[in-house]
């Protein structure tokens, strides 16, 4: 066996005992992407502050994440009956939280406010908000939750930012299987059509595939050990792009080999000859495009450094095609391209060499004519970019379902609302504090494009009347109001209580007149014997009863006269009787002084009423005063000022408030906001970035004064994306071009010829995201371009397009030995290069077109986008280059080759 074979077998096996290593220690990649590759946003970011501050909130719902649990029935009202099945399955979830790995639920039944917030105004929807951990994975709890959540008679659906998104990434994960088979089949059909052999392209998909194998497992465990960047996107992009330029270069070395071949050279030499020539252009290409994605790492972007995975993945093949592949051409020779019998080098392309040979002929004119083409799609491009994740996914997705059928009957961005937290160094749950908290909820409240505003003081989304002091006056005015009428009643009384002690002060008289007589009487009763007696005393007693007029004298007398009459066997009784005459003596004596005291008291108590009464009067007139104040105070904006009394702010119901909106350490608080339009709306990102200067504005020189605010939710995660991704594009983009562009140069030994070819491949850029944007809107239903689409085509059409031109220079460099002129051999070089170049732009375009069935958006712009700017390169690589080195080197006029020659 010759040396050469023996040292490629060696390089075979050696390959095969790598790719069975990297097989066997290649991570879960499903875990990987799920735990760290998602859209990693800088800490200083203000979602990425508002997230921390919600990690340490407290009260049990720390390091969550949000969710909502939907329940429709459809455009019917739920039922009674559905009402109570629901109530059940919230029930289950609350009492097997930790089963479904909820910390913190929030249902519609539980109080007025939830009822106001969680139900449709029609009815027919319920919302359940759930707090999931981030101990466990998003995708297990989804799938734990929506078993959960499945309730009888009813549509049930778990939705919310970080389920969407994960179920973007299981969507993408799908979409690269699908891409892997399909750009494989492809590969498969092209190759057998240009070689006309099913060999070369089985050895072409083995020796690409071993390289996608082994640099896929690199990357991972680099992810894992080392935390390499890392995205959903890292390892289509690994595909499309190895699959893409390796097949490509197979072709350029394979149509090399082919050549020496027809040239009577053996196996070994042409191999080795193959290598020489083909692996030069491919090195230089290989290592261009290397570079380009490796500028990616200088990114600071996330999602933008994740793309240095394919630079990895470029230095695996670059490695395998010149260490594996001389193994199958030096053993297989000519049979590596049965059953066909053409060794025929590659013949002229003629339409590469009609386009440069006009375009080198009426150079101006071409340039011109591309610029006519081109200019209007590029002038026409907006860079108008969407940022909603949520249309990466298929409507038939549960998630997007519930999220569509929250935007249909709530507002849209009640699935995704926006959380202002304000953190302060003291704590909030005071009446100053509260006070400010209030006033800006009711401040933004009154904000176009802000649907509800729910807080500490407004939980439900609505003030609480009795916490305003137009309320409380009011309250206030009606008591005043009874009081009033009540002093009315009473000075009225005093008024009227004008007493006349006269008929008092007769009582007084005759009551000490009869004690006297009584006295009398007692003093002659000893005497007294008469018969008629009895009769007098008892005509007597009445008399007394009476008690209106004293005892005249003639009265007197005939007592007198009678008592002597009495028998003296009557003197026993009227022993007893004296005894009683002097008891009821002494007590008449006693109830004159009385009423005599009273009457006095009264005198004195008539004169107080009567001042009484006058100060009454002055006390009815002054709340009158005060009534008409207050109504008018009611009435003005004064009133609408926030007051909590001190038994509300200690009320188990207001506790309850408290917990939901203040942290555990009551130092922080957080406004809810929900938009009335598409949280991930620019118009969206515009008014939540707006609103955090708003705010800390509004806190100025108020109890709030130099606290902490940020702005946490879907709209401001989108946000922060938004404003890194536009800065770091540019910024990415610079680098990048710069990299490609010394790589070129060293490469062409030109200065003028990067520039050359990178304007080429600018222009075939923004042309073909322009016409992505118009294929998007006419066919996908989609007038926009996700976020991520011009940084990927970008990429793709630069680092992949620069190959192509290279292919064209290196043999532009090789020609300058046989041809006389630049322009010859522009067009000698494009003649050659042509049909390479069509079949490289060929394969990758179909590697790309397998992206489509993904069914995810980015990836299907991005494969239109590439498709696009490889069929316009195509068309401008020999028109502008062409016409730029005739410009560049124009030809000597025949006076100067005559005098050359001479």
């Amino acid at each position: 066996m010759p040396k050469f074979i023996k040292k490629y077998t060696g390089s075979l096996i050696a390959w095969l005992v790598v790719v069975i290593l990297s097989v066997v220690f290649l991570p879960n990649m499903s875990n990987l992407v799920a735990q760290k590759g998602q859209t990693k946003i800088p800490s200083n970011s203000q979602s990425q502050i508002a997230q921390k501050i919600q990690d340490n909130w407290g009260h049990g719902i720390g390091n969550t994440t949000d969710a909502v649990i939907v329940f429709n029935n459809g455009n019917q009202k739920i039922t009674a009956e559905q009402q109570t099945k629901i109530n059940d399955t919230i029930q289950k979830i609350k009492d097997n939280k930790d089963k479904y790995g909820v910390k913190g639920i929030t249902a519609p039944m539980d109080n007025d406010a939830t009822k106001k917030q969680l139900i449709s105004k029609d009815k027919t929807t319920e919302l359940v908000q759930v707090h999931v951990t981030k101990s466990r994975s998003i995708q297990s709890v989804n799938t734990d939750l929506q078993k959960a959540a499945k309730t009888t008679g009813v549509k049930t659906y778990v939705t919310g930012g970080d389920i969407l998104n994960d179920d973007f990434r299981v969507s993408t994960e799908k979409g690269i299987q699908k891409t892997e088979v399909i750009a494989a089949v492809f590969i498969l059909i092209v190759l057998i059509i240009v070689f006309r052999s099913p060999i070369v392209p089985l050895v072409s998909l083995l020796t690409v595939g071993v390289s996608f194998i082994v640099s896929l497992s690199i990357v991972m465990n680099l992810v894992q050990a080392f935390g390499f960047p890392l995205s959903n996107f890292t390892r289509v992009f690994m595909v499309v792009v190895l699959f893409g330029i390796g097949t490509d270069y197979n072709i350029l070395l394979y149509n090399q080999f082919k050549e020496e071949l027809s040239r009577g050279k053996d196996k070994i030499q042409a191999t080795i000859d193959a290598r020489k020539v083909a692996g030069k252009t491919i090195l230089y290409s290989g290592t261009s495009v290397l570079i380009g994605f490796a500028t990616l790492a200088l990114a600071k972007f996330s999602i933008y450094q994740s793309a240095v995975g394919v630079a990895v993945g470029v230095a695996v093949l670059l490695v395998v095609l010149v260490t594996l592949n001389p193994f199958f051409m030096a053993t297989m020779g000519k049979h590596i391209f049965w059953p066909s019998k053409n060794f025929a080098g590659e013949g002229e392309n003629k339409f590469w060499s009609f386009l440069s040979n006009k375009s080198g002929k009426f150079a101006i004119p071409a340039i011109v004519l591309v610029l006519l083409v081109t200019v209007p799609f590029m002038a026409s491009y907006k860079n108008k970019l969407n940022y909603d994740n949520g249309v990466e996914l298929q409507n038939s997705v549960p998630a997007k379902q519930g999220l569509l059928t929250v935007q249909k009957h709530f507002s849209k961005g009640t699935a995704e609302p926006s959380t202002i937290y304000i953190k302060s160094d003291h704590k909030l749950d005071n009446e100053k504090a509260l006070n400010e908290i209030d006033r800006l909820s009711q401040q933004l409240s009154k904000q176009k494009g802000i649907k509800t505003v729910a807080s500490v003081t407004q939980p439900s989304g609505m003030p609480i009347n009795q916490l305003y002091v137009s309320d409380q006056l009011s309250t206030l005015n009606a008591k005043m109001k009874t009081a009033n009428k009540g002093l009315k009643q009473i000075n009225s009384g005093a008024k009227g209580s004008s007493f006349n002690t006269t008929p008092l002060q007769d009582i007084a008289t005759s009551a000490t007149n009869i004690g006297q007589y009584l006295r009398s009487i007692q003093s002659i009763s000893s005497s007294t014997s008469s018969s008629n007696g009895k009769q007098v005393l008892e005509q007597l007693q009445k008399q007394m009863v009476a008690a209106k007029q004293p005892l005249s004298q003639t009265q007197l007398q005939i007592v007198g006269a009678l008592l002597q009459q009495s028998s003296a066997k009557q003197q026993s009784v009227m022993t007893q009787l004296q005894s009683q005459l002097q008891a009821i003596a002494s007590n008449t004596q006693g109830i004159g002084n009385n009423t005599q005291a009273l009457a006095t008291q009264l005198k004195e108590t008539q004169t107080k009423l009567k001042k009484a009464s006058e100060g009454l009067d002055k006390i009815d007139k002054g709340m009158g005063t005060a009534n008409d104040y207050l109504a008018q105070l009611t009435n003005s904006k004064a009133a609408d000022q926030f007051y909590i009394p001190a038994s509300v702010l200690k009320s188990k119901t207001f506790k309850q408030s408290v917990a939901n909106y203040l942290s555990s350490d009551k130092k922080v608080a957080k406004i809810t906001v929900v938009l009335d339009k598409d949280p991930n709306s620019e118009a969206a990102m515009n008014q939540v970035d707006k609103l955090q200067t708003q705010i800390q504005d509004n806190i100025k020189g108020t109890t709030l004064d130099g606290s902490q605010v940020a702005i946490g939710g879907q709209t401001s995660t989108t946000s922060d994306t938004h404003h890194i991704a536009s800065s770091d594009f540019f910024r990415t983009a610079v680098i990048m071009v710069v990299g490609i562009m010394i790589a070129l140069m060293i490469i062409t030994r030109s200065v003028l010829q990067p520039f050359y070819i990178l304007g080429t491949l600018i222009i075939a850029y923004v042309t073909s995201l322009s016409i992505t944007k118009l294929i998007s809107a006419a066919f996908l239903g989609q007038k926009t371009l996700t976020w991520n689409t011009p940084f990927f085509t970008f990429v793709m059409l630069i680092a992949l397009g620069v190959d192509y031109s290279i292919f064209l220079m290196m043999k532009y460099r090789e020609f300058g030995k046989v041809d006389s002129t630049p322009a010859k051999q522009i067009e000698h070089a494009s003649s050659v290069i042509g049909t390479v170049v069509i079949s490289a732009a060929i394969i990758l375009g179909g590697t790309f077109a397998a992206l489509m069935p993904s069914g995810v958006l980015t990836l299907i712009q991005v494969a239109i986008g590439v498709i696009v700017g490889l069929i316009i390169l195509v068309f401008t690589i020999p028109m502008l280059i062409s016409a730029l080195i005739k410009l560049t080197y124009p030809e000597p006029s025949t006076d100067s080759k005559q005098d050359k020659q001479e």
